[in-house]
């Protein structure tokens, strides 16, 4: 399929905002709020491995057939944020600011004292944040039958920290790097992930929000029933259909409050 360039921002901005709305809710998090600022909890274990796992796709590449192009859904919202087709009153601005944060924060070093029992390998790893993130979501979501490629990401990480092993002893190391990388650091970046991700979500509605008062029409003043005037540029029924469902998403306002997470829990890692 072949789309215009405002139907691909549509598209991936439909994307966006359900991937984010089916973490960033009620059932999944709890907003605890204090003087000095907020912390969000997974109401579960279960719910946390969830986050982790959408948080992938999030950072993972769409697919070329669907969107037309293959890129990660946060390099879309990049690319958007500089080349945006419905900035009206420079609207985009707070989404620019949410994307590059976000970017910045995931390609920062940090170092980590590990202990891997398994091979009784205690050391200092130092690797990306945005890799950790990766291979424990493919650990919550796969079985260990299916972590070739993430045994092999690993196994680089290893070996850039002087650390040499083999692929057998990565294997035995999985588990070992999910207690500590996900357990551990994801649970406590997760407030500040959730942080993160709200404001990408509040930087969306306020840069589509001008755009959908200037599209809506209520029929006969009637504010239940309306419609929306779709630009000539929008072609395609499927584009259309996303672009409805979009500006529905703005009619309202994102489940969860804006929120700053405690200076504590984002000092460290």
């Amino acid at each position: 399929m072949k789309f215009t360039e405002i139907e691909i921002e549509i598209i991936y901005l439909k994307a966006v905002v359900e991937l984010i709305d089916s973490v960033i809710n009620q059932e999944v998090i709890s907003i605890y709020k204090g003087k000095d600022g907020a912390q969000a909890l997974f109401r579960t274990m279960t719910h946390q491995t969830y986050f982790n796992i959408i948080l992938v796709d999030f950072l993972s590449k769409s697919d070329r057939k669907i969107t037309g192009d293959s890129k990660s859904y946060l390099s879309a919202l990049s690319y958007i944020s500089n080349n945006p087709k419905f900035n009206l009153n420079n609207s985009v601005i707070s989404l620019k600011k949410s994307v590059d944060d976000f970017k910045k924060w995931l390609e920062e070093y940090i170092k980590v004292d590990v202990w891997f029992p398994s091979l009784e390998l205690q050391d200092v790893l130092n690797l990306k944040r945005v890799e950790f993130i990766k291979i424990c979501g493919n650990i919550s979501k796969h079985n260990f039958t299916r972590l070739s490629r993430v045994s092999k990401i690993l196994q680089n990480i290893l070996k850039r920290n002087n650390i040499n092993t083999s692929e057998r002893d990565v294997l035995s190391l999985l588990e070992d790097f999910y207690d500590r990388f996900h357990n551990d650091i994801f649970n406590y970046h997760g407030s500040f992930l959730v942080e993160q991700l709200n404001n990408i979500r509040w930087a969306i509605h306020k840069y589509l929000e001008p755009t959908f008062h200037n599209l809506i029409n209520y029929i006969d003043d009637d504010l239940i029933r309306y419609e929306y005037r779709i630009p000539k540029e929008i072609r395609n029924d499927f584009s259309k259909n996303c672009f409805i469902d979009l500006l529905n998403y703005i009619r309202r306002t994102p489940y969860v409050e804006k929120f700053n997470t405690y200076k504590s829990l984002k000092i460290s890692y």
